[in-house]
Order: C-alpha cells, then structure tokens, then sequence
C-alpha cells in the first residue's frame, strides 16, 4: 500500500511541475463540460493530498491500512473542494464576466495610447463607468494609427481590441 500511495503523490507533484511549465494546456484540452469539479487540476490535487496524507499518515501512525486510507480519501476530498470553491470557479467565473464585459465595448470609443503599426498591437485606453482602462488592440485593416488618435472598438478577439480609426 505504501508504494500505491507514493506513486499517487508522485504523479501529483509531477503533474503540478508540468502544468506550471506548460500553463493551462490540461485545463484547455481536457476539459469536461458536465463535470466542471472534474477538471485535471482538481484530480491532481486529490491525487497528491491522498498520496501524502496516506503516507504521513503509515509512517507517523499505527493506524490500520484501512483507517489510513479513509482519512486519506475524506481529506483528500476536504483540500480538493476547498480548491475548487475557493480559487478554481471563482477564477473561472472573473475569467467569464471579464469576457463577456470586453464584447459589451463593442461600438465604444477609445483612444490609442501606444501606437498600432499595421499588424502589430497596440495599446488602447477606455472608459467604462468611473474606471479608466487599458487593452491591448489592433487595427482592423492593418493600418497605422498614432498614439493620441480616437479609435471605435468594432470586435474583440482573445482579449484583443480591434479598433477602427475615426475619420
């Protein structure tokens, strides 16, 4: 059982290593739709706090196997829902309001604070309500447009403006 549990933690530490190295691509390509709590990041973390508490829990104990292994699920459990309630959906849900509130600028003005050279980006400043803010942004056609110019958003595309010029 000992080897069963240090493999599981194992994984978990190396799947956590890989996901910083390599950043959302598990959450991106794996990600299942009817089970939101199910996501690779969540079945990591039970994975290696069942891992480590099983362990801590043989090596520091005279628990019994069985006693071990069920503190080991519940906290397990505990630590995964925890993560989910507390930073993953709450992450997940800014992620989605922020998205949903960058199209409603559609059709708004704006100015260019960093000029946008053809295809390259640029940077653009908004107004939305008391906030000033700031995004990254492009011209629709590729053209020129200088720092100080009066733009309208006409898209939005991977949390990129594209601007038009005002004639």
């Amino acid at each position: 059982m000992e080897k069963v549990l240090l493999i599981c933690f194992i994984i978990g530490i190396l799947f956590a290593v890989v996901s910083v190295l390599l950043g959302d691509f598990f959450d991106d390509s794996f990600h299942i739709e009817a089970f939101p709590y199910l996501s690779p990041t969540t079945i990591a973390a039970f994975i290696t706090v069942f891992g480590g508490v099983g362990l801590l829990l043989l090596k520091t104990t005279t628990l019994i196997t069985a006693l071990v292994l069920v503190i080991a699920v519940i906290s397990a459990l505990a630590v995964t829902a925890m993560l989910f309630f507390l930073v993953i959906l709450p992450l997940s849900q800014a992620e989605h309001s922020d998205a949903g509130f960058q199209h409603e600028m559609v059709g708004k003005y704006a100015e260019v604070i960093v000029s946008i050279e053809g295809s390259s980006k640029g940077e653009i400043i908004y107004q939305q309500g008391a906030s000033r803010l700031n995004a990254p942004a492009q011209s629709t056609e590729g053209h020129r447009i200088e720092r100080g110019e009066q733009v309208e958003i006409t898209a939005v595309s991977g949390g990129t403006f594209i601007v038009e010029k005002i004639n």
